[in-house]
């Protein structure tokens, strides 16, 4: 397969040798004085070519065949993004002067809100542009994120991992670490400067074959932090993301220049993911100064920014600091989170008319996340989840003026990191018992004073290297002008971490075995990372891009297919995306195409799960009179049939403008197949009984009395989820009302999702004191996870901008209309279960009566406590003032009315669906 990839990759490269008519696009770029501007960044959307002015403002790039339509977009940082459709003539087409706008308020046509009018590269593109992001005081790119329609608004916090979904609805977890929000979050590619921020490599977890599974797996803090009474979730928190998407909160918001939301169907370029990608453009090149300050009630972030010409031949220097302290609490700052990201992007372009130009950047980022000793806690327990991260990278473009390729570009990006996740706490047992066996078989164990510090270290090294080749190339069938691109990608991860750090002989407290307590246990050992495999994906694209003419109107096509290898399976997906424009007024795009996720390292290579149970503790308070036998169980789960996770999308929209109106209205199926989870395993093995004799001065005499039958329970990886995504997505934009110099946005959607399970859905029913009954549930069986949920948001925006006075005012009000969730009347009955030897029984007609599964049974109650009963509204405020151009001043409060409706879930709790009142203001400086 792989010689098949570099074959065609030839063929391709060969295609250069066809023949082509040269003709050109110029143009000066200028500033409101009509001064020149000299190192402005023009992209032809197209071709993906690039090119910058001289200190003339002059450009000149090739334009392709005649009547092409091209769309070239100029940025330059502290002035307003442009876009301009040109039609390419024979020969040289010269566009004139071409003024930019400073990006400041007084400007009369400012972007405040996002849009999807299709300027991005697929139908379903949202593009959140510089406009916005200036008038937002974000304190990391998710809050930039929820502008994104049907999706409910989220304070500006950084206490918990930012992991994102789209076009999805699941019933909430209060973790996020429910299994199809993990696969949802995790094949959502974050593309940032044309490399994509993987988190294959992160192995921050303990192993998922032990008890719990995939979603329990990480260290979490103790159950319960900080001030009592407060009403806020304040326990068992995790700063950990394994299984997941990328960490949100590590990306700060200050220096990004543009974000493209594509939740439908990606182009084919784009690789390894299954639930669309969000794209980040950073600025770069010459700029001012900038100086940031935001104060939150919970945060306080600092910034600072300068794009400077170190001269004409070796380009310009792009630099950024930000740092950030957060508390959860400011009153006893016991969960704290700080950040520190510097970067520096040196851009150049170099040869004749400035056709290669590159982009190397650095990028180091540190992340401190914990929970310090609280002083209520017997246990003093103590939480940290830090980790730092390097990165370099070089993004080349070579334009060509003449032939059939127009453009290669090669990206390059090597990233590696330090992950630590710690945990410990205080022990106070009569005594531990423990075993350090690495393989299967009875042996005997150690005894150990059981007051000592449990502690709990992931020590992760991840290391992603990857590689992009892009040509585009340019050609004519007839009156059509074909703009085609193909090319190659490969990514490396590996992890070099020490990995599971445990010592066997100070167990922490959910695995360990103690005197009083004996009974079977999943332990731990210590695994090495460094033992997986590492990673290896290779993929290969084409894709064309062309616009006919269909009775007299243009229809826009972007066709490809991609082919990818990923853990050994070879896929194709062919990739779509289509509108006609009826007129000026009206617009209809479809939309279809199959995509895939590559398993993680963490899902490859879980290492081996160990499980111990305990046979004879013949303990006398004298370690070398006392003897202590237990079975170890090694089992070595196998990945090799782990498929990459698969998504099939067909979408439907249109864009209609009446008056000034504009409304965007997008329509979606989706198929999402073999979701990666952890399945559960019940085995019954059956064990010698022992008796002992204790001999004062000599160790027991040790008689085997029979044999009896014990539990052993594991989870395995699988591609065991599935689920169909429907729903819509609505924006409406409304003309200003020029005598309140107001304008209106209103968004929203509704989403559907059923989703399910291939495999039995186990629940542990084990009772406080155990019943003497040999066959009694403890673990109920049911059928398959059968699911239909529910989610409904909308919001209305009202944005006043006032020119003369620099102002903006946004009012927000938002609204959950719909959270339900459906399951079938029988997922409340088992169909079978286990006894405390895990012995299948099964059940054929369930009776609630019986005293040995009777309370297996699940109330439609416990079934829909998590179901929305009525619409919730939450109101929002920011403003936004700048001051002689140089000083902006912005103030923002999620629920700005301290409004807090709660309902009674039909268990009886207490639920608070809107966050406390947050504020912030921030203040930015131009020198």
């Amino acid at each position: 397969m792989k010689k098949l990839y570099i074959s065609l990759l030839l063929v391709f490269v060969c295609m250069a040798g066809m023949a082509q008519t040269q003709n050109v696009v110029t143009g000066k770029v200028i500033d409101p004085q009509n001064k020149p501007l000299e190192l402005v960044n023009i992209k032809i959307v197209e071709t993906n070519q690039y090119a910058i002015t001289n200190k003339e403002g002059v450009f000149r790039v090739n334009g392709s065949e005649v009547n092409n339509i091209l769309t070239l977009e100029f940025t330059y940082i502290g002035f307003q993004r442009l876009r301009i459709p040109v039609t390419v003539k024979a020969g040289e087409t010269n566009l004139g002067n071409i003024a930019l706008k400073v990006l400041d308020l007084s400007l009369e046509n400012i972007e405040i809100n996002a849009k999807r009018n299709y300027t991005g590269q697929t139908n379903s593109s949202l593009v959140i542009n510089r406009d916005l992001i200036e008038q937002t005081p974000a304190l990391s790119v998710n809050d930039l994120l929820n502008q994104i329609p049907n999706r409910k608004i989220q304070p500006p916090s950084l206490q918990n991992v930012q992991n994102i979904n789209l076009r999805a609805a699941y019933a909430p977890t209060t973790d996020g670490k429910g299994s199809f929000e993990l696969n949802n979050a995790f094949g959502i590619a974050i593309i940032m400067d044309g490399n994509t921020l993987s988190n294959n490599a992160n192995m921050q977890s303990f192993n998922p074959g032990r008890i719990g599974g995939m979603g329990t797996s990480f260290i979490t803090s103790g159950s319960t932090y900080g001030i009592r009474g407060t009403g806020d979730n304040r326990g068992n928190y995790t700063g950990d993301y394994t299984f997941g998407g990328t960490d949100l909160r590590q990306i700060p918001a200050d220096n990004i220049e543009s974000i493209e939301v594509i939740a439908g169907v990606a182009p084919a370029k784009y690789g390894d993911l299954t639930d669309g990608a969000i794209i980040i453009e950073r600025q770069a090149g010459k700029s001012p100064a900038y100086v940031r300050m935001q104060l939150r009630d919970n945060a306080t972030s600092y910034g600072f920014s300068k794009g400077f010409e170190i001269s004409p031949k070796f380009g310009s220097v792009n630099v950024g600091i930000n740092y950030v302290n957060s508390f959860q609490d400011n009153r006893d700052k016991l969960k704290a989170y700080r950040r520190i990201n510097t970067n520096a992007m040196w851009t150049n372009s170099f040869g004749k008319d400035n056709r290669l130009k590159n982009t190397f950047s650095v990028d180091y980022g540190r992340n401190l996340d914990g929970i310090k000793y609280d002083p209520d806690d017997e246990k003093s327990t103590r939480t940290k989840f830090d980790s730092w991260n390097f990165s370099v990278a070089n993004r080349s473009n070579y334009r060509f003026n003449s032939g059939f390729l127009k453009n290669v570009g090669l990206n390059l990006r090597y990233s590696e990191g330090h992950q630590v996740s710690y945990k410990e706490e205080l022990v106070n047992d009569a005594y531990v018992l423990y075993s350090t066996a690495t393989t299967t078989g009875i042996t005997e164990g150690y005894y150990d004073s059981g007051v000592y510090t449990a502690k709990s270290l992931i020590d992760g090294r991840p290391i992603t290297a990857s590689a992009n080749l892009d040509f585009t190339g340019g050609f004519a069938t007839g009156s059509l002008v074909h703009n085609l691109s193909f090319g190659t990608s490969f990514s490396y991860s590996a992890n070099k971490g020490l990995g599971q750090t445990i010592d066997p002989n100070e167990p922490r407290g959910t695995v360990r075995v103690v005197g009083t307590s004996l009974g079977a246990k999943s332990s731990e050992r210590y695994y090495d990372f460094r033992l997986a495999l590492a990673q290896k994906d290779l993929g290969l694209y084409i894709e064309d891009l062309f616009t006919a003419t269909v009775l007299g109107k243009p229809l826009s096509v972007r066709a490809g297919m991609r082919s990818d290898i990923q853990n050994g399976y070879a896929s194709f997906s062919p990739r779509t995306n289509i509108n006609y424009e009826v007129s000026k007024n009206l617009r209809f795009g479809v939309a279809y195409g199959l995509s895939y996720k590559s398993p993680g390292l963490a899902q490859r290579y879980p290492g081996p799960t160990f499980y111990e149970i305990p046979l004879l503790n013949a303990y006398n308070g004298k370690v070398n009179e006392s003897t202590y036998l237990v079975y170890v169980e090694r089992y070595e789960p196998s990945s090799v049939g782990l498929k990459p996770s698969k998504s099939e999308s067909i979408e439907l929209s249109a864009q209609i403008k009446i008056d000034k109106f504009n409304l965007s209205v997008t329509a979606f199926n989706k198929k999402s197949r073999n979701g990666i989870s952890t399945t559960q395993n019940l085995q019954s093995i059956e064990l010698p009984t022992y008796s002992a004799t204790i001999n004062p001065g000599a160790k027991p005499t040790v008689t085997q009395t029979g044999i009896r039958p014990y539990a052993i329970n594991y989870y395995n990886f699988a591609n065991d989820l599935f689920s169909d995504n429907q729903g819509f997505e609505v924006i409406l934009n409304t003309p200003e009302i020029k005598e309140i110099k107001t304008s209106f946005n209103a968004s929203g959607g509704l989403f559907r999702t059923a989703y399910k399970s291939t495999s039995n859905t186990l629940t542990s029913k084990v009772p406080n004191t155990i019943p003497t009954d040999p066959n009694y549930a403890f673990i109920g069986v049911y059928e398959p996870e059968n699911t239909k949920a529910y989610f409904s948001n909308g919001r209305i925006t009202s944005v006043t901008h006032i020119p003369k006075l620099s102002l903006v005012v946004s009012f927000i009000a938002e609204f959950d209309i719909l959270n339900k969730n459906i399951t079938p009347a029988s997922s409340q009955i088992p169909i079978g279960y286990y006894n405390r030897l895990n012995q299948y029984i099964p059940i054929t007609n369930f009776d609630k009566a019986n005293t040995s599964y009777g309370h297996l049974y699940k109330t439609p109650e416990e079934l829909s406590e998590k179901d929305l009963p009525r619409i919730i509204s939450n109101y929002h405020l920011s403003i936004a003032k700048e001051i002689k151009k140089r000083f902006k001043f912005a103030f923002n409060v999620y629920n700005v009315f301290n409004h807090s409706p709660y309902y009674i879930t039909s268990t009886g709790s207490y639920t608070f669906p809107n966050s406390s009142p947050t504020f912030g203001a921030e203040l930015s400086i131009k020198l």
